[in-house]
């Protein structure tokens, strides 16, 4: 076969950016055989035509199309079903997209939380909306609990929804130990941030309000009243939270707890007393 109008690989390779490798795979997968094959050397031999599936074939790459996968488009062997490999690969595209969408959302949400976390003063206030909590009594010294057996038992519920599930993952959700603070008496909890709408379980709904917030590498909930004695001087009932937090500076072997405040309202006191 007359070579004078055929492209050595090496030509191809530099018409289309595919490298030689890339081109030799092509072959071995049986998506572009060369025109021509030397039989004394086995130097390959490309048309000009063949430009354009490899063209295709690079599409594909783009796309994140597997090339193997690119047979089922084939005809018979000289077409390609191109219009079905666009759809495919915005069907890929957009499952990307939306994924990615989705990480940026979280991102977000995980840097505001990072720059609130980012105080210079030893107390600090922080605005938190209403939340649901699902709560389990505790009994014994509070500062052992540990949250994840509460993040078990609320992982056995019925709340496995993708948003909530997904911010579970990516640290989104509170958790963490509470206690209830009255003039005789003080009941901790372990608790667990919950999605609306909630019908299982013990759940409650925690007010939105402005907490005093202080942080710390050490537990210190169960010196909440000493802690916090110039701010809840002037009532008895109160409640604590604490949880923790992400910092520009994340120790994954200590991490700092937030230890938040609030003095609550008689009913929202009450609904934590046994009846």
């Amino acid at each position: 076969m007359p070579k004078n109008n055929l492209l050595s690989i090496g030509d191809i390779s530099k018409l289309t950016k595919a490298s030689i490798q890339s081109l030799r795979y092509y072959e071995q997968i049986h998506l572009l055989q060369p025109t021509y094959i030397a039989p004394d050397s086995g130097y390959r031999y490309y048309s000009y035509d063949q430009k354009c599936l490899i063209e295709v074939i690079q599409i594909c790459i783009e796309l994140d199309i597997p090339l193997k996968k690119l047979t089922e488009f084939m005809g018979d062997g000289e077409t390609v079903n191109f219009y079905d490999i666009l759809l495919h690969g915005k069907e890929i595209a957009e499952k990307k997209l939306a994924t990615i969408n989705k990480g940026m959302k979280f991102i977000d949400e995980l840097m505001k939380n990072v720059d609130a976390a980012d105080i210079a003063s030893k107390f600090y206030e922080r605005e938190m909306p209403e939340k649901y909590f699902c709560v389990l009594p505790f009994n014994g010294a509070i500062k052992d609990v540990n949250p994840f057996e509460i993040a078990k038992t609320v992982l056995k519920l019925n709340y496995d929804t993708t948003d909530y599930a997904e911010m579970f993952h990516f640290g989104l959700v509170d958790i963490g130990v509470m206690s209830v603070h009255t003039p005789n008496k003080v009941r901790p909890f372990m608790y667990t941030e919950l999605p609306k709408h909630i019908t299982e379980a013990d759940v409650k709904v925690i007010p939105p309000g402005v907490y005093i917030c202080t942080q710390s590498e050490e537990k210190q909930i169960e010196k909440a009243p000493v802690v916090f004695k110039d701010y809840i001087k002037s009532s008895d009932s109160f409640i604590a939270i604490e949880t923790d937090i992400f910092t520009k500076k994340y120790k994954t072997n200590k991490p700092v707890h937030e230890l938040r405040v609030m003095v609550a309202e008689d009913s929202f006191i009450h609904s934590f007393l046994p009846s």
